[in-house]
């Protein structure tokens, strides 16, 4: 086997299930989607929104379905939930399979930063071609929302070397950026506050930082296209509608 797919013998009923009716089978529903994880690489994205429903909102959402049939509701809270329900679903049926980790190909990791989340792949070149190993993201704190671009970057770096350290512990690393300044964070020495806390923490692995070039350009592209801003989140329901 060259790697790991996500095809349990239940995909077809994760994928055709209708929206939970109450907060204790929407956790039931999420707590099954762990396997996903590490295939879907905005899954926090999308699973945060669920995770925010409270059991006061599965009333207000049944009432407005009473109030309204099958037909889409305008409330936000219902809105941001059926899209991501939605969006989960389809991105589990179409989930990329995930080679497994080769100790003899170096490990390349590359980072991206939206305005509210942090996501990372771990990937390997076969034939010139760039193949994921593993996904992380996650969704930004309330405190770090104002962070510079370069911040969120390490965010996303030391997230994907916390979940992938018995792989890359001791190893050569590549990590890939749109910005050249994150190499300069790692160099740097006497660095007060939390790039102080990250450029030691960092300065633990061996890593050589490249700034993007055309073709890697595109894999920045996809874990961009990845992450939806919240703001959209009415706009694509309304498509899906």
């Amino acid at each position: 086997m060259d790697g790991l797919e996500a095809q349990p013998k239940n995909l077809e009923s994760l994928v055709n299930i209708p929206f939970p009716s109450t907060l204790r089978a929407m956790q039931s529903y999420l707590g099954s989607l762990n396997y996903y994880r590490c295939f879907i690489e905005d899954f926090a994205v999308y699973a945060a929104v669920l995770y925010e429903l409270r059991e006061s909102d599965f009333f207000e959402i049944g009432q407005s379905q009473l109030a309204a049939g099958d037909e889409c509701s305008n409330e936000g809270r219902w809105t941001e939930a059926k899209v991501a329900f939605t969006m989960l679903k389809a991105k589990i049926a179409t989930a990329p399979m995930l080679k497994h980790f080769d100790p003899d190909r170096s490990p390349v990791i590359v980072v991206y930063a939206s305005k509210w989340a942090v996501s990372a792949a771990l990937i390997q070149e076969y034939d010139g071609v760039y193949h994921p190993v593993t996904f992380t993201i996650r969704t930004l704190k309330p405190n770090e929302l104002n962070y510079g671009t370069v911040e969120k970057e390490v965010l996303a770096l030391l997230r994907v070397l916390d979940v992938c350290y018995t792989t890359l512990a001791s190893r050569e690393i590549t990590v890939l950026t749109r910005h050249s300044t994150l190499a300069w964070l790692m160099q740097s020495r006497g660095l007060n506050g939390r790039l102080g806390r990250w450029a030691a923490l960092l300065s633990n692995w061996t890593m050589e930082v490249k700034k993007c070039e055309r073709g890697e350009e595109e894999i920045l592209g996809i874990l961009a296209a990845s992450i939806t801003p919240r703001g959209e989140v009415e706009e694509m329901l309304i498509a899906i509608c």
